[in-house]
């Protein structure tokens, strides 16, 4: 009998994890671990050809289920699972998985999500039971659900946020919404309904929740702490912690009473627009396109800022942030002491973090392979490998955005414990439609037969505590 999907999942999360952990953690016999290794891919492998046909019948299985959802919430008469509540819509979670016995349909009564009067318990219960019913469906990868689900249970204005984009109907507008925006901004003139001319992206495409899947070519989101806020600005505190000291008998105890900060970080808007002529637009698929798009150039953008953004309207990058350098033995060079000394630098509190991680440029990290002129016996892997994983024990990370220059005064590397790196998301990216461009000039308000798509959001970015990232400087 073959393997059930949740099953199957379940073991994709283990061998997952297991190969996290040899990353991690690598052994110092190289030829097991990579044997060990080869077989968790095998493995992973196997699991994922499993599951594919799997997940597609869920996803067919979920469209009929909710498409004949009947007075009872589509309770059916075979179905065994226990009732945890007297309401019968009460649910059991593990992970992300939601065993409900009342199967009622996440997305009713929409409108009163829209007028906020819906609790806060009942708004992150039905985000999170969306969330299922579109990783069952298919629409939303495990990992993407898994962290849709922490950001719910952290905040369940993001459950707001999925359940005023996650659903069928609003899916469909907004793909009408990229295919016929003309059509659909005269149906939105007429109607109070949806968002009149301008759509958020539907939570399965919205970058606030997709970005930190490590598949993307951005380090920052992956390696750094993301927080996500639904007011203007995100506020956290700093201390430098108590103070112990050696009290004789009969002594008073000094006060060490800890001394709190206050760290704000500010999202900035930033904002991509998009635009081409009637007939490009009207004979192409540029519009099914434009979200991969748009994420792509908010992707570019945010990699930069993160990078070396000033934080003068723009996030603050981490070469910037990490005010403490650590000066290369000769000017303008770059040797094997230099990384030791780098590495020395940081205080044990962040030097010994699961999330410490150099990061820079890779003229900068090939550099460093050179370094080892030994074929291994120094600090790193030979050239039997695309990039190495890690440097001293510790992830390394490309930021195209850091310079490649080797040069006086050059920052090359910085390493430090990410955790201590904040990017805040303002949740929720819009999209309008501009039906009609005008000239400028002598042809001021004529127009010009174009039309286009302004994508606009917020995020920001700056360190919490400096001290816990170091700067190579050359």
């Amino acid at each position: 009998m073959g393997m059930k999907l949740q099953d199957i999942e379940t073991e994709l999360v283990a061998v997952r994890a297991e190969l996290k952990n040899i990353e991690e953690n690598p052994d110092s016999n190289e030829d097991d671990e990579g044997a060990v290794v080869d077989t968790l891919l095998s493995r992973h492998d196997e699991l994922e050809g499993l599951a594919k046909p799997l997940r597609e019948r869920m996803k067919r299985l979920g469209a009929v289920r909710y498409a004949a959802q009947d007075p009872t919430n589509g309770e059916s008469a075979g179905d065994d699972e226990e009732d945890d509540g007297a309401d019968g819509g009460s649910a059991i979670r593990t992970g992300i998985t939601v065993h409900s016995r009342g199967r009622r349909n996440p997305y009713e009564n929409l409108q009163a999500v829209r007028n906020r009067t819906v609790n806060r318990g009942e708004l992150r219960g039905r985000a999170l039971d969306a969330i299922e019913l579109a990783s069952r469906s298919g629409d939303l990868l495990h990992d993407y659900a898994e962290n849709a689900t922490r950001l719910v249970q952290d905040n369940p204005m993001i459950g707001r946020h999925v359940l005023l984009t996650g659903s069928d109907e609003y899916r469909e507008s907004f793909r009408e919404y990229l295919e016929d925006p003309e059509g659909n901004a005269q149906r939105a003139a007429l109607s109070l309904t949806l968002a009149n001319g301008g759509y958020l992206l539907p939570f399965v495409l919205d970058p606030t929740i997709v970005l930190t899947n490590a598949a993307s070519a951005n380090p920052y989101r992956r390696i750094s702490n993301v927080k996500q806020t639904t007011s203007n600005t995100w506020n956290g505190v700093t201390s430098a912690g108590v103070t112990a000291a050696w009290l004789a008998e009969g002594t008073a105890a000094a006060d060490n009473t800890p001394t709190v900060g206050n760290i704000q970080i500010t999202p900035l808007k930033a904002a991509a627009w998009v635009f081409g002529s009637f007939e490009v637009l009207a004979d192409t698929d540029f519009g099914s396109q434009l979200p991969t798009l748009l994420q792509d150039a908010r992707d570019r953008l945010e990699e930069n800022a993160f990078a070396v953004g000033t934080g003068t309207a723009q996030p603050k990058g981490i070469v910037t942030a990490a005010t403490t350098t650590v000066a290369t033995v000769t000017t303008g060079a770059y040797v094997v002491a230099d990384v030791y000394a780098l590495h020395a630098a940081l205080p044990p509190r962040f030097r010994n973090s699961s999330q410490a991680a150099f990061v820079g440029n890779v003229a900068q990290i090939n550099r460093t392979r050179q370094l080892d002129t030994a074929g291994g016996a120094s600090f790193w892997t030979n050239l039997g490998k695309d990039a190495p994983e890690q440097l001293l024990g510790k992830g390394i990370y490309e930021s195209s955005s850091m310079t490649n220059a080797l040069t006086t005064t050059s920052k090359i590397m910085v390493f430090g414990d990410f955790g201590q790196y904040y990017i805040v998301d303002r949740i929720g990216v819009s999209v309008i439609y501009e039906p009609m461009i005008t000239g400028t000039g002598a042809s001021a308000n004529l127009p010009t037969g174009q039309s286009g798509w302004f994508m606009f959001w917020r995020v920001g970015a700056d360190a919490a505590v400096p001290g816990a990232f170091r700067t190579l400087l050359t």
